[in-house]
């Protein structure tokens, strides 16, 4: 049997457990390390609310009203959309919404309602990056027909005649 020095049999063995650590951590780890989420500890979480409508008999000068409800995101978005008119909304919404591509940018929901019409609640889920909701109302009658709103709040609305109101309870 021949003879090793002993410098030499401990740099193999150093070498042999540096390789066999070497492998162990990269078969542990395939992925890498894992992502935490961006949202912040005691942050917005998912939450839903309650839409409840009452139309008047009288609503929109006997007209059906068109309703938007939108849930934004983005921060310029929003301040451009708290400048405009329900009219403008209206007139730019397929652009709006095509400038949008980044999902849970913006979010709308648009509905329609004949005067009197018994309109049951809606429950809607909000995301957590929601800033704001904000409601654009088509009547006939020269207005803004704009509210913006707490997304996290229920909310009642009730087209009138020739403007709509807006109420969300206090939490």
């Amino acid at each position: 049997m021949p003879k090793f020095p002993k410098r030499s049999f401990h740099l193999r063995a150093l070498a042999a457990l540096g390789a066999l650590a070497l492998a162990a951590a990269l078969a542990g780890c395939p992925k890498g390390p894992k992502v935490i989420t961006k949202r912040l500890p005691g942050g917005p979480k998912e939450s839903k609310v309650r839409v409840s409508v009452q139309v008047d008999d009288r609503a929109n000068d006997g007209n059906p009203v068109a309703l938007d409800l939108l849930l934004v995101a983005d921060k310029e978005l929003l301040e451009q959309l708290q400048g405009m008119s329900a009219e403008q909304w209206f007139e730019k919404r397929a652009q709006i919404l095509l400038d949008q591509p980044k999902k849970g940018t913006l979010s709308v929901s648009q509905w329609e309602w004949s005067p009197g019409q018994v309109v049951p609640a809606t429950e809607m889920r909000v995301a957590p990056e929601v800033r704001a909701a904000i409601i654009f109302a088509r009547y006939y009658t020269p207005g803004e027909h704009r509210a913006v709103l707490d997304p996290r709040k229920d909310v009642r609305l009730t087209l009138g005649e020739t403007t709509i109101a807006v109420t969300q309870p206090k939490r």
